[in-house]
This record gives structure tokens, sequence and C-alpha cells, in this order.
């Protein structure tokens, strides 16, 4: 009986850190390739500040990790005359991951979410086109990474660190999280938010959605 009661206490005890790993593992975000159907390119630089130009006309594009989508553009209201740079991007989703990181996709043919929506990573949210100025260059998706500001604001949505790294992990379904380095950026710039929320208010020629 005694043996029999020992061997049941180890095998409780050894259970336990399994269970917590398994916890851990779930409580941690999950990243894929928001890009599918159709195969994309994209290059290793961008004009004026850090993002990814996606190239493969009609490409579905999905969620990179779970969370919230907190802002749409579901009509393109860009005039080529006007060029007003708020509208720039054409269609566009904004999701604020459950990561902290807040994810911006523009250009887009069509938008499949709603602003509250909850996605999870992998989910269908919008197909790649050419709206906003993309009706003048080409067929692609703008992807920004960038912290969540508290207030709208658009030229930090666009981009604050570099994507195409964690874009090249996500394609071979490495589980490369860009937290760290948007915390580590907004760290050393505490007042991008306010910055950017002024610069748009200003409406800086700067370009939007590129």
């Amino acid at each position: 009986m005694r043996l029999v009661l020992r061997f049941v206490v180890m095998a409780a005890v050894l259970a336990v850190p399994t269970h917590a790993s398994a916890d851990e593992a779930a409580s941690s975000p999950r990243y894929v390739f928001p890009f599918s159907k159709i195969p994309v390119t994209y290059p290793r630089d961008h004009v004026d500040y850090p993002a990814a130009d996606v190239e493969g006309c009609y490409a579905r594009v999905l969620a990179p990790t779970a969370g919230t989508v907190t802002q749409t553009h579901t009509r393109d209201k860009w005039v080529k005359e006007v060029d007003a740079p708020g509208t720039r991007g054409g269609k566009t989703v904004t999701i604020e991951g459950d990561d902290n990181v807040r994810y911006f996709f523009s250009h887009l043919g069509r938008v499949k979410v709603r602003v509250g929506q909850r996605v999870a990573p992998g989910d269908w949210i919008g197909v790649m086109g050419s709206s906003g100025n993309a009706r003048v260059t080409r067929c692609h998706t703008h992807f920004g990474i960038s912290r969540i500001c508290p207030l709208a604001e658009a030229y930090l949505l666009q981009g604050e660190i570099w994507p195409q790294r964690y874009l090249d992990a996500w394609r071979e379904g490495k589980q490369l999280s860009p937290k760290r380095e948007v915390a580590k950026n907004a760290n050393s710039d505490p007042q991008g938010c306010i910055r950017s929320r002024a610069d748009t208010r200003a409406a800086s020629p700067r370009s939007v959605s590129g």
C-alpha cells in the first residue's frame, strides 16, 4: 500500500511541470504568415520609414496573430487630384494584437472584417488590391508594425519597425514575436504617439500608407 501511495504522489509531482508548460504555451502568442493563395514578394526596404510593400495581386490577407480589429476603412476615398494624405491608404485594416503590437494593412481591394471583431492567427481579413494611391502605382499591400497609441494618429500607424525579418520567420513557421522590439522602440521614443498625432493634425505632406 505504501509503495502504491508513494507512486501516486511521485506521479502527481511530476505532472505539475507538464501542466504548467502547457498553460504557458497556450498563453504565448502564435504567429502566421499573413498572406496566402497567391505567392507574394516584398523588398527589404521602404521609402521614408520602416514598412513592407508586399506584392502578389489578389492574395488573401490574414491576421498575423490573435487580436481585435480596431479600425477599418471600407471605402476608397482617395482622389488623385487632391491626394489627401489620410486617404492614400485606401481600404485598410488595423489589428491590435494580444501581444500588445499593432498591425496595419492598407491598399486592400476588399475588407472582410469589422471594427470590434476578434481574429485568430490566419483568419481571412481582406484581399490585396490597389485602393488609394496604389491605383497609380501597383497592386500591393502595405504592411506596418507599430506600438499601440492611445489616440488616433496616422504616421506611426504606417510602420515603426522593419517587418521583413518577422515576415521571413513567419513564412518559415518560426514563432518570432515583434513585441520586444516594439516595446524597446517605444521606451527609447516615449513621445512617438504624441508626435505622430501632431503630424496627422498638421496634415504633413509625408506619404501615408505608401
